[in-house]
């Protein structure tokens, strides 16, 4: 019921941010969840095989077939043992829309944060742990790790020639097996960042413990130039005019540089630096993930804000800052908290998603209009179609059996935006958001006998408290009735605009 999230990623069409799908990563769980964003809803939840710790996420580019997943932490996912010399990690290739796993690059060490070229042929992961230690100090052990280029056509071909023998249903490759299919490629110990350029020729990875950028041809896989840019670099960005923002955690800085320069070795590549409050982690550019970033703003998201904001329990409030970088300087312009701990973000013009999301709806054919609310009751299969408006469930009550299987069909009856309404009831766990025109359906088990109050969660008027109807759960032997609504006063009151109802 809970999930450890850190790398959203968002759907791309010719290059550009298309306002459609969010992925986000669970590393607690080893899943990755797909969003709607049509409706800014959950569409699937899926469990990736043999990984453990899913952390990097990145689209594959520019098709977007594939989202790779990183398996940041390793295990023996063959033997199912628990013997160190046998863990080791994989790099997931998920279909994207599907959510299922096609299949799965085995490595030694740690996959940290993922990356994809724009040409469709690598795929790109920070490596940190290639001692394959299983202790703090074994993991720093060697001056250099890796960055990881992954051959994904190579990789296609492999498992279609049989290459990949399955593991827990999915083919693994073992690049030991497989030549060509990953090649590592230096950098200074315990990289973090792994970010590709706008125009997908380079790689840029984050030195971490090291005050270095190293710089890596995306198509030679050569590594070009390491500039120095500060102390603890984490993670950079780019605002399409060929500067990358690279941020500092124990600096506390963004640092500007340019990366034209950085890879002649003209000692004038650093363009600025701006200091921000405090620990800098994640960085992102508005559109920096894309082929067209848009230059003009950047956020910074800070891991300890070091008491910035009054603290009003024992967590203290972590903090954002929104960044001008579209002149050669750059300014922050606007700062605020955040629970802890604000880890990364994707950063887009609202114009994206403008015409997209959903805040009215045209009814289903299979919505309850006004004046259709019924119960149909086939033995412990139980269907209620009710409809809610302003400020009345109908039904406001229906009876069922304990232990019936009651699957509710709520329509939202309004037309005018922004009125949406709750439905909450009592001792089941069901808390829902019907938004006008919307139909939900929910499925739920009655429970032990008596009265369960259902009740509307969104504010919608002054009578939002009487919003609210009641479940009758009567015991096996007893007699239900299939009204839909109790005896009793009428359903209008004078000056209510609701509809009169009355069934019997």
């Amino acid at each position: 019921m809970w999930g450890d999230t850190h790398h959203p990623v968002l759907s791309q069409t010719d290059g550009r941010y298309d306002g459609r799908w969010l992925w986000i990563n669970d590393k607690a769980n080893s899943r990755v969840a797909k969003v709607d964003l049509r409706t800014f809803e959950t569409a699937a939840i899926a469990r990736i095989p043999n990984l453990q710790g899913a952390h990097g996420l990145a689209l594959y580019l520019p098709s977007g077939k594939y989202l790779v997943v990183n398996g940041e932490l390793e295990h023996d996912f063959v033997n199912d043992s628990t013997d160190p010399a046998a863990y080791r990690s994989v790099i997931a290739f998920v279909e994207a829309q599907t959510l299922q796993t096609k299949f799965e690059v085995m490595i030694v060490g740690n996959a940290d944060i993922a990356s994809s070229g724009k040409d469709g042929r690598y795929v790109f992961s920070t490596m940190y742990n290639t001692e394959n230690a299983v202790s703090s100090e074994g993991m720093i052990e060697r001056d250099r790790d890796a960055v990881a280029a992954i051959d994904v056509p190579r990789a296609e071909q492999a498992v279609a020639s049989g290459l990949g023998p399955p593991i827990h249903g999915v083919p693994v490759l073992d690049p030991a097996r497989v030549p060509g299919v990953l090649t590592l490629i230096p950098a200074p110990k315990n990289p973090h960042g792994c970010n590709v350029t706008p125009d997908g020729n380079y790689v840029m990875a984050s030195g971490k413990l090291s005050p270095t950028v190293t710089i890596i041809d995306a198509h030679t896989l050569k590594v070009l130039a390491e500039p120095e840019v500060g102390l603890g670099p984490l993670h950079t960005t780019f605002d399409g005019r060929g500067n990358a923002y690279t941020s500092l955690f124990i600096d506390s800085q963004i640092v500007k540089w340019n990366i034209a320069k950085a890879l002649k070795g003209d000692p004038t590549y650093l363009v600025d630096r701006v200091d921000v409050h405090y620990n800098v982690g994640h960085t992102k550019a508005a559109g920096a993930d894309t082929s067209h970033p848009s230059g003009d703003w950047l956020i910074s998201l800070n891991k300890l804000s070091k008491g910035m904001y009054l603290p009003v329990g024992p967590a203290m409030p972590e903090s954002q800052e929104l960044i001008d970088i579209s002149g050669q300087k750059m300014h922050v312009v606007a700062a605020f908290p955040s629970p802890s701990e604000p880890h990364d973000a994707v950063f887009l013009s609202r114009q994206v998603l403008a015409d997209k999301v959903a805040q009215t709806y045209e009814p289903v054919a299979s919505a309850t209009k006004l004046g259709e609310e019924r119960i149909v009751r086939q033995g412990a299969q139980v269907e209620v179609y009710m409809t809610c408006i302003r400020s009345k469930f109908v039904p406001e009550q229906f009876e069922v059996h304990t232990g019936d299987h009651v699957t509710l069909h709520l329509t939202n009856v309004e037309t005018v935006r922004d009125m949406t309404h709750g439905f909450a009831l009592s001792d089941h766990g069901i808390n829902i958001a019907v938004d006008p025109g919307q139909t939900q359906v929910v499925p739920f088990v009655a429970g032990k006998p008596g009265t369960y109050w259902y009740y509307c969660t969104w504010f919608c008027s002054a009578l939002h408290l009487e919003m609210r109807g009641r479940m009758l759960v009567k015991g096996p032997a007893e007699a239900v009735s299939d009204r839909i609504n109790p005896a009793g006063p009428a359903a209008r009151a004078p000056g209510n605009t609701t509809p009169a109802v009355s069934y019997e």
